[in-house]
């Protein structure tokens, strides 16, 4: 009777992620146990697959509305919730680590990895082979997805144009899949969704390339209900922080390619800011997949 009574005076610490399924939702179980053992709080977990952060045409949002205390989503949509003067929302100053070639520093940071069949490694060697090819987006907001491709393209003095034409495919999973199915020649797809669906499945090893990685991109932001008190948003970050410290958590994190977290700041944030700008004047016009 009295561990019960205990139980119910523990703080509850409500997550949400709109990361998955492109990064596996056993990831964010992980860091909800972590939490829930470290900080004696009884934790939650909401899995919203339908966006990748609240949706404009959902207002409120869930922050809004005091449903969840911390959530997990990409840097657009975290931004345009700070842009819109969301006085609900803040960063969690831990920003993820992920294991790739092209990050040898540490950084909260990930790329935009772009992907042919190895059938066709002969054929593509770089980026400017792709020239006349079917291409494929996610969607046309996806920094990943799509912008970092026309970033480069604006570097190379192209346009979206350089494509032979460009089918929306809706999803990271979806623009692999098509690279497999040989549906387009290639796609850009975040290394991170890349690295967990070669994990589940390790034949994808055999039949995809990466011929190139775009960026870096800041790492999708872990983000506070500002609701949520200043004591235990500091443990939170601290605990996330030294997360790594522990064999147990450093191994279950490892499973996820991730070495850690690391702290961070607004001003990583303006990585995407600036891309935005510079690829503001470039449109695609793609066909639904």
């Amino acid at each position: 009777m009295g561990d019960s009574v205990g139980s119910a005076q523990k703080s509850r610490l409500r997550m949400i992620t709109y990361l998955s399924p492109s990064v596996p939702i056993e990831l964010f179980e992980v860091l909800r146990d972590y939490l829930e053992e470290k900080l004696d709080v009884e934790a939650s977990i909401i899995y919203e697959s339908r966006w990748s952060g609240p949706p404009a045409e959902r207002d409120p949002d869930p922050f809004q509305r005091d449903e969840v205390d911390m959530g997990f989503m990409c840097a657009s949509g975290f931004l345009r919730l700070i842009n819109e003067g969301r006085e609900s929302v803040e960063l969690c100053p831990a920003g993820a680590v992920h294991q790739h070639p092209n990050n040898n520093n540490n950084r909260p940071i990930y790329f935009s990895d772009v992907i042919i069949h190895s059938d066709n490694s002969s054929k593509y060697k770089d980026f400017h082979d792709l020239k006349g090819h079917r291409w494929a987006i996610n969607d046309e907001i996806s920094l990943s997805g799509n912008l970092m491709a026309l970033a480069e393209l604006r570097k190379m003095g192209f346009n979206a144009s350089f494509f032979g034409n460009i089918l929306r495919s809706g999803s990271n999973i979806n623009s692999l899949q098509m690279v497999l199915e040989k549906k387009v020649d290639a796609a850009s797809v975040d290394s991170t969704c890349l690295h967990s669906l070669m994990k589940k499945d390790p034949s994808l090893k055999k039949s995809i390339c990466v011929i190139t990685s775009l960026g870096p991109m800041p790492i999708h932001p872990t983000v506070f209900n500002t609701r949520l008190s200043d004591d235990l948003k500091t443990r939170i970050t601290s605990a996330m922080l030294t997360m790594h410290e522990f064999p147990k958590w450093k191994e279950r994190l490892g499973e996820f390619n991730l070495r850690g977290f690391v702290p961070t700041d607004m001003s990583l944030y303006q990585l995407e800011t600036s891309l935005r700008e510079v690829v503001k004047s470039l449109s695609v016009n793609t066909a639904y997949y």
